[in-house]
């Protein structure tokens, strides 16, 4: 029966075991919900139109390339809808500015280093004395010639201790981040005309979608 005349789709649905979306298909979100309500409304909306191909099978291919296709744009306009939601419809004005500057400067620190060190000698001096004429101070003391013999000895001991002081300098670098933020209503349009504005632009995506498929059914004229 099928394929041979072209029939309503409430036709197809009477049997329970005829699913319209029975294949994969590119979608807006992957939200489940989301998708089984869109594949609700489809068939709502189609319930008593004729499908435009002979053969249902032929007419599936064709709704599963028309979705595919559609998917990219549709996609899109679902994040752009998604961000619509979070601004504020009530302000008509909205400014965030953000200045930065860097800041130089030169930070001074100085370091002292002490070295300290020490030193000792000793040294030793013999005197000889002699009462003789000829001075023979070569002569040894036990035979007589020598009066006296001496020794001195003397030990020394230094200590040294210098200290150093270095000046380092480095560049300092500081970022400074202001924001300044003006939100508010300046008058020029009322609250209540801001909330219907905003309300026409709400956009309806399934809706799209499916006004996007008419031609997949018997267009009446």
């Amino acid at each position: 029966m099928w394929n041979k005349y072209t029939i309503e789709l409430r036709t197809l649905l009477e049997d329970e075991a005829f699913e319209v979306f029975s294949f994969d298909y590119d979608f807006y979100t992957d939200d489940p919900k989301i998708r089984a309500k869109f594949e609700q409304k489809f068939k709502d909306h189609y319930l008593f139109d004729e499908i435009c191909c002979e053969t249902v099978a032929r007419w599936k291919h064709m709704l599963k390339s028309k979705l595919n296709m559609m998917a990219p744009y549709y996609k899109q306009l679902y994040q752009t809808e998604l961000k619509s939601q979070n601004i504020e419809f009530l302000l008509n004005k909205d400014l965030r500015e953000e200045f930065e500057r860097t800041v130089e400067g030169v930070k001074q620190s100085n370091t002292t280093s002490t070295s300290s060190g020490s030193s000792a000698g000793k040294s030793s001096t013999d005197s000889k004395v002699s009462n003789l004429d000829n001075g023979v101070s070569e002569a040894k003391l036990s035979s007589g010639y020598l009066t006296g013999v001496s020794n001195d000895t003397s030990s020394n001991s230094t200590n040294n201790q210098s200290n150093a002081t270095n000046q380092n300098k480095e560049t300092d670098k500081q970022t400074e981040k202001t924001v300044l933020v003006s939100q508010g209503n300046i008058g020029t349009t009322s609250s209540a005309e801001l909330l219907e504005r905003w309300r026409d632009i709400l956009i309806n995506i399934d809706q799209m979608i499916i006004d996007d498929c008419k031609d997949l059914f018997m267009l009446i004229y």
